[in-house]
């Protein structure tokens, strides 16, 4: 995780409610605009040429996080067997914020699970940086998924016992660090997220929108290669859910690669560049 690239100016942090003032020189990340999405100016180019534009800007020639090839899963139904993804190439340069786009049945939570190692492709080469999960034994996935990627969930896979710092930290005791080195480590992030007022309450005492920055806090701290958001703004209102997405354009302007899946348009327009997956066939 890059949270700051040199020369670059220190984000701040983005108000949970509407109208709060904006804060100075505290670390946190603030929007990037006041206005709603809808009341931006509009481009006067055909949304078309938008598309080819915005697709060229965001691809740098830079080394590739993701790089899959020939990918192809199904799963056993009875003694069929049912195909899911079909012949699928799929490559992310490092930095990017790529959106998949794809109704219900598209496959993309399928091509989700394996790009978060959670499941193999029947065929094909997947290369996560320098690892080639294709050729990973299973249990070593684990260790993958806690150091590559983090994960940010629709419904945030909060611990509800646990308070919010003991969420935060959880991945980096996984790892082995004790909870006073995981305390401190985490704790830039949560400032960073405007989070730290809230640390020893539990789950159900906070909002959705803080939920979901307490799910984005834990993805960050393990400073991951990948961030990988299943629906992040799915079980949100319209206004916690712009807040979500302003945020995730502010943490990949720091260095940050994401990939999100979605099946929202209006969300996906939020990434640098959009992908559609139709019944398991991946279009760039």
């Amino acid at each position: 995780m890059n949270l700051k690239q040199p020369g670059q100016k220190k984000l701040k942090h983005i108000p949970a409610e509407k109208n709060q003032s904006k804060k100075d020189g505290s670390g946190q990340i603030q929007p990037e605009s006041d206005q709603p999405e809808s009341d931006q100016p509009e481009s006067n180019q055909p949304e078309s040429d938008q598309t080819v534009s915005r697709t060229k800007e965001s691809q740098p020639e830079q080394d590739l996080i993701i790089n899959m090839t020939g990918i192809n899963k199904g799963y056993l139904l009875g003694t069929d067997k049912i195909p899911v993804l079909h012949d699928v190439d799929f490559q992310v340069a490092k930095g990017e914020f790529v959106a998949i786009l794809g109704p219900s049945g598209s496959g993309k939570t399928t091509l989700m699970n394996l790009l978060g190692c959670m499941d193999i492709a029947d065929s094909g080469d997947y290369y996560l940086e320098d690892q080639a999960i294709h050729q990973m034994p299973e249990e070593e996935m684990g260790n993958i998924r806690n150091r590559k990627i983090g994960f940010i969930f629709q419904n945030y896979q909060l611990i509800p016992t646990y308070d919010i710092l003991q969420n935060i930290i959880m991945p980096l005791l996984v790892r082995g660090m004790t909870i006073r080195e995981a305390e401190e480590h985490c704790m830039p992030v949560i400032r960073m997220l405007g989070i730290d007022n809230r640390l020893r309450h539990r789950p159900a005492e906070l909002s959705g929108g803080q939920k979901q920055r307490v799910s984005i806090a834990r993805a960050l701290v393990g400073e991951p290669a990948l961030l990988l958001a299943d629906e992040p703004t799915g079980a949100l209102d319209s206004s916690s859910g712009s807040d979500v997405l302003k945020l995730f354009r502010q943490l990949n302007e720091m260095g940050n690669t994401i990939v999100m899946i979605t099946h929202d348009m209006n969300v996906a327009k939020a990434a640098r560049r959009i992908v559609h997956i139709v019944d398991g066939h991946l279009k760039i």
